[in-house]
């Protein structure tokens, strides 16, 4: 039987360890009987308890997925209604303005499916079983790049990004913040290579490894924080 694993890091950026600021980055990875899957959320640095909403954000959509486990059909609004719903639930009594955070996630259950999902800015990219990569990004070529999708009271459907792929298609899943993605100039080279070399080790070495590569990330005066989460398919023959 094929299983469905996941690794992922989180680093602080050096703009918020000079300013004494939480990492306002999060991701969540979960393995269930009912389904996998992968949430990374950015704080909007903006906002005051923007680390709080990140957390918030994974929790929600994980809950939300689980809300999802059996039903035949998964309507993309009861989904990102579900989202909304458990991330106001999880920052009250905190305003939501204050707890702004973008969301990023992969998910399967047992329909032979992989659901990605994207409010705001960073990347989702597939690696596809021939080598191939189908990305997931905001287009900020409307000269706005500083402002950005985020989960709030008013957020709405239509600031949703959504992509449907048969799971035997796909060999891995990568999320990462834009404290990463930004700094992509070979996006696809860069996500054959990160995820070919890392999943062929355990995801524990994997987590490690991705969390050495972000705290010596080599872009020079880069101050953001950084993300990445991975899920990925692994056969029993690799285990």
């Amino acid at each position: 039987m094929t299983l469905w694993k996941s690794f992922g890091a989180s680093v602080i950026g050096p703009g918020h360890i000079r300013e004494g600021k939480p990492n306002q980055d999060a991701w969540k990875a979960f393995h269930n009987t009912w389904g996998d899957g992968v949430i990374v959320s950015d704080g909007l640095g903006s906002k005051t308890y923007s680390d709080f909403g990140s957390s918030a954000a994974c929790r929600a959509v994980t809950c939300a997925v689980y809300a999802c486990r059996d039903k035949k059909e998964i309507d993309q609004t009861f989904l990102y209604d579900k989202i909304k719903s458990n991330w106001l639930s999880f920052i009250a009594p905190l305003e939501s303005r204050d707890c702004s955070a973008t969301c990023l996630f992969a998910f399967r259950l047992s329909d032979g499916l992989i659901r990605t999902g994207m409010l705001g800015d960073g990347l989702i990219a597939v690696l596809k079983n021939d080598d191939t990569v189908l990305s997931l990004a905001e287009d900020k070529a409307n000269g706005f790049s500083n402002i950005t999708s985020a989960l709030s009271e008013k957020t709405t459907d239509k600031e949703w990004r959504f992509q449907t792929l048969q799971e035997e298609l796909c060999r891995a899943v990568l999320l990462c913040t834009d404290g990463v993605s930004d700094d992509l100039t070979d996006t696809d080279a860069f996500i054959r290579g990160f995820i070919t070399h890392a999943v062929d080790s355990a995801c524990v070495s994997a987590s490690r490894n991705t969390r050495i590569m972000l705290e010596d990330w080599p872009v020079p005066k880069h101050s953001d924080d950084k993300t990445i989460a991975c899920l990925f398919r692994r056969e029993p023959e690799d285990e």
